[in-house]
């Protein structure tokens, strides 16, 4: 049964009246239009207008947003600069550094997409809810898995080279 946020019972309310024109409605809302958007709106915004340059400099506007507000993704900057640093240090394999490289690039990511939909969820739900809590926490729970994720594999490929040390 679907309910939407005004609480209504919409499949009840379609099962009561099947074939009727809360089906049909209930279908016009579902497909999705066939027309395209015209290029000459002024009110529509294309990805097409925005440069190349403008669109990397909205994303190191994210990366400043993310770096000057978030703790943990500075915390995750520096654990992985030295990690990386380490790494070169004893020499890991091009394919090793490559590997810490995208799991400390994979962190930081999960990190900018856990900020994104905590910011999105606060702004749909700025009282306290239970489903926005669950959405921070389970967006939380992705960086964890992520991080524990890349310990494991620091471990895997720097132990060897610590093994040989001492």
């Amino acid at each position: 049964m679907l309910i939407d946020p005004g609480g209504h019972e919409w499949m009840r309310h379609l099962q009561q009246h099947r074939g009727g024109a809360a089906e049909s409605d209930e279908q016009l809302a579902i497909e999705a239009p066939r027309h395209r958007v015209s290029r000459k709106d002024p009110d529509v915004r294309h990805t097409r207008s925005v440069s190349l340059i403008r669109s990397f400099l909205f994303a190191l506007e994210g990366i400043s947003y993310l770096m000057r507000t978030q703790r943990n993704a500075r915390i995750e900057l520096v654990v992985g600069l030295v990690v990386l640093i380490v790494a070169a240090w004893i020499r890991v394999t091009p394919v090793e550094w490559a590997v810490l490289a995208l799991t400390t690039a994979l962190v930081l990511a999960l990190e900018a997409l856990n900020t994104a939909l905590e910011l999105a969820v606060t702004l749909a739900s700025p009282e306290r809810h239970p489903l926005a809590k669950a959405a921070k926490d389970v967006s939380a729970a992705m960086v964890l898995i992520g991080a524990i994720g890349a310990v494991l594999v620091g471990i895997a490929i720097l132990r060897p080279y610590f093994d040989l040390v001492y």
